[in-house]
């Protein structure tokens, strides 16, 4: 099954990958990837975007869609080839969130380009939704912001309003859980009852 975890920054979706992973791989029959930079070469692509040096509107995008292409051919294809769970923090649905509601790019050329480039699609993913206040005072607590996390509050609402249009318009793909309020070990709880639901034995 291939799984991703999205969710603004600060939303606590590391924890739940990697709890997800821990569980899953307990006969080495799971992968855990993130974007970007999930791949052996991924890691100087992930500094150029999240170090904030960019100047022209759309290079996040094509260095994003770079990413997510190798990622995809050099670790979440061979590992859904080998029958193995693959859990991913972040995929497409974040450049759509962050690019088109957070960055104000053009939904339909950023949608098209990501279908043409026939990557696989996830059976389930997971939306962490927190408010985006409460996101931001844990990611102040994380030391300095990366290009995204020093947008501040008005960026990190639109996009969290993207995640909730993407949610809302492929709904049978999507599983939203309000996690504000609740213990990591709670969440996991929501996560494991929807993966039941798939079909998934937990």
């Amino acid at each position: 099954m291939f799984i991703t975890f999205e969710g603004i920054d600060g939303c606590g979706k590391s924890t739940q990958a990697k709890m997800l992973f821990e569980l899953l791989n307990k006969s080495g029959s799971a992968v855990l990837t993130h974007e970007p930079g999930g791949w052996d070469g991924g890691a100087s692509l992930r500094a150029l975007v999240l170090n904030g040096g960019l100047r022209h509107s759309w290079s996040e995008f094509y260095l994003f869609m770079l990413d997510r292409s190798e990622h995809a051919a050099r670790v979440i294809e061979p590992a859904i080839a080998a029958g193995k769970h693959v859990i991913c923090e972040r995929y497409h649905d974040s450049t759509l969130a962050y690019q088109v509601w957070g960055r104000k790019l053009p939904y339909g050329p950023l949608h098209d380009a990501l279908s043409l480039a026939s990557l696989p699609v996830p059976n389930i993913t997971f939306f962490f939704s927190i408010a985006p206040e409460k996101a931001l005072s844990r990611v102040s607590k994380r030391g300095a912001a990366d290009a995204f996390e020093s947008e501040g509050l008005a960026f990190m609402k639109r996009v969290d309003e993207g995640y909730r249009t993407l949610a809302k318009n492929e709904s049978t793909r999507w599983v939203v859980i309000e996690c504000g309020d609740k213990t990591p070990d709670e969440i996991f709880e929501c996560v494991r009852n929807s993966l039941r639901e798939k079909g998934l034995c937990l």
